[in-house]
């Protein structure tokens, strides 16, 4: 008959290690309300929505324009941007916690408009890549920059709750997008999905301005 296993001692001898510890009590604290640091922190966090929806057309609708144009690979065109945003946040990713979150958003937002601008604009494959290159390229930095902008204006003891808000922002910005730049690829084509988002994405320099100024003063 095959002999049982000794049960393994472990738990029984960290039971014993333990059981004369005291519990501790945790202090009780009421958590930063979401309100008020939303309210400290809106500005940012508006600026990300309106950069994020360049992220939402190419995402939603680069392979469907290529489609549409007869443009192959479909999928270059949203690699070559995912690819592009992650060069851009390797290389480029200390810049503004170095030179200031809303000077680097002022730059790079630039970048992402004028890449969505050549993306409508695209007549062929190369022209429409270089677009997403450059849009990939711009939204890296915009992002992480606006973000350093909001953790600044949110108080320390909040700023977990500052980010959740903040990257809450992104959420927001790709679902409200979504359904709104599809109807306008309904209604005058898919083209015009960027020309729409470039509109919409370069309103954010006026945010990083914004956010400039106050810092400069």
């Amino acid at each position: 008959m095959a002999r049982s296993l000794p049960l393994p001692r472990s738990p029984v001898v960290t039971l014993i290690l333990i059981a004369p510890l005291r519990t501790a009590t945790p202090a009780h604290r009421s958590g930063p309300s979401l309100l008020p640091v939303a309210k400290r922190i809106w500005l940012p966090g508006f600026g990300a929505a309106l950069s994020s929806v360049g992220f939402g057309a190419i995402a939603t609708f680069s392979s469907l324009l290529f489609a549409g144009h007869g443009r192959t690979p479909v999928w270059l065109a949203f690699s070559a941007y995912a690819a592009s945003l992650i060069v851009a946040r390797a290389a480029f990713g200390h810049l503004p916690d170095r030179l200031g979150g809303a000077r680097v958003a002022l730059w790079f937002v630039l970048i992402e408009t004028l890449g969505l601008m050549l993306m409508w604009l695209a007549a062929g494959v190369v022209a429409a890549t270089v677009g997403a290159v450059m849009t990939g390229f711009g939204y890296a930095l915009v992002f992480p920059a606006l973000g350093v902008e909001a953790i600044r204006l949110a108080p320390p003891e909040s700023r977990g709750v500052a980010m959740g808000a903040y990257t809450a922002c992104l959420d927001i910005a790709l679902g409200v997008s979504g359904p709104v730049l599809g109807a306008i690829a309904g209604r005058t084509g898919l083209s015009s999905v960027f020309l729409a988002s470039g509109v919409v994405v370069f309103a954010t320099a006026f945010i990083a301005a914004r956010l400039l100024r106050a810092i400069q003063h």
